[in-house]
């Protein structure tokens, strides 16, 4: 199969790379040519900025693809010139959305249909992945060519840019430094292990059972926030020091990385019917596998700002409360 990879080169991109040359893909992958990667020489380098739409007709001219997987449109605007340049000579086009979409609910696990958020209040972000969603719906209903959407919630592991997340965590862990935990740690956060998803993508590709449907890229189980820094603890290898914070001072916490203020779980029920998608990570095995890499490549020279941290304890000390 011949696939066209938008993005390519960060985090997601290069593990998404990587299973679809193991599945025998010939692989091209667009971007703007900036950002340093080590894909493997049998991938094709296409070079545009998906914000010049010239610069992607020039990219794309005459080129024809079995799918196209999109994992850098953020906009219609950043859509709509692809599916200009490519005309029918695609055959399907998965786009990468978010479960940030949704505009939450009581009843969980949050299921591909329930509701999405209906105008711009859940941030810009979500909102243009709706807007490129609908924009490939009625894209799909004029030319006939399939399209799928995958909404990843939180991607965790090697190579992660999101480097607040579980780098910033190991980080406090191995210098002893305590964990700020907001809410007392009870919102339920769902993750998903990036080669899990990336075996998610390359299942849907090409795949009838998936052509016009949505599905949620998660993970087989999910944490609350305590159990989240419970499971990096483990995997570094030290007893914890965990610190409730209290509500009136999780303002304070502007980079905090997760959902404070509701569960986010969502199903796999459809995924796992339509895409037979087996993830091989749950919580634990996923956060020592990334914690192994952050070990690798990041460990001896990885530093991180606490005085986001320290401003935060001051105030509690001030209170008695630390």
């Amino acid at each position: 199969m011949r696939t066209l990879v938008l993005g390519g080169t960060r985090f997601i991109g290069p593990a998404v790379v990587r299973e679809l040359l193991t599945r025998g893909h010939q692989v091209a992958v667009l971007n703007r040519g900036v950002t340093p990667s080590n894909l493997p020489k049998a991938v094709e380098r296409l070079t545009a900025d998906r914000d010049d739409r010239d610069a992607v007709q020039r990219a794309l001219a005459g080129r024809t693809f079995d799918a196209v997987l999109d994992l850098s449109g953020y906009t219609v605007e950043q859509v709509q010139p692809v599916l200009d340049a490519l005309g029918e000579r695609l055959g399907h086009y998965v786009f990468t959305s978010s479960t940030a979409v949704y505009f939450g609910n009581a009843i969980y696990p949050i299921q591909e249909h329930d509701r999405l958020m209906p105008d711009e209040r859940g941030g810009s972000y979500a909102w243009g992945k709706i807007l490129g969603e609908r924009l490939l719906a009625q894209w799909s209903q004029n030319t006939g060519i399939p399209y799928s959407v995958i909404r990843p919630a939180y991607v965790y592991g090697p190579g992660t840019n999101g480097l607040g997340r579980e780098p910033s965590h190991f980080y406090r862990l191995e210098h002893g430094r305590p964990l700020l935990l907001p809410t007392r740690g009870v919102p339920l956060a769902h993750l998903v292990h990036v080669d899990d998803l990336a075996q998610l993508y390359a299942q849907c590709l090409g795949n009838p059972r998936s052509y016009c449907q949505t599905y949620n890229g998660v993970g087989p189980d999910y944490a609350s926030l305590r159990g989240w820094f419970l499971a990096m603890a483990e995997a570094v290898g030290v007893e914890p020091t965990i610190i409730n914070v209290p509500d009136d001072l999780t303002p304070m916490m502007r980079s905090f990385p997760y959902q404070t203020r509701r569960c986010v779980v969502y199903s796999l029920d459809k995924v796992v019917r339509d895409l037979d998608y087996r993830p091989r990570f749950d919580t634990r095995s996923g956060t020592a596998d990334s914690y192994a890499w952050y070990k690798r490549e990041l460990s001896a020279t990885f530093t991180w700002d606490l005085s986001e941290d320290e401003a935060v304890l001051a105030e509690m000390r001030k209170r008695g409360a630390a």
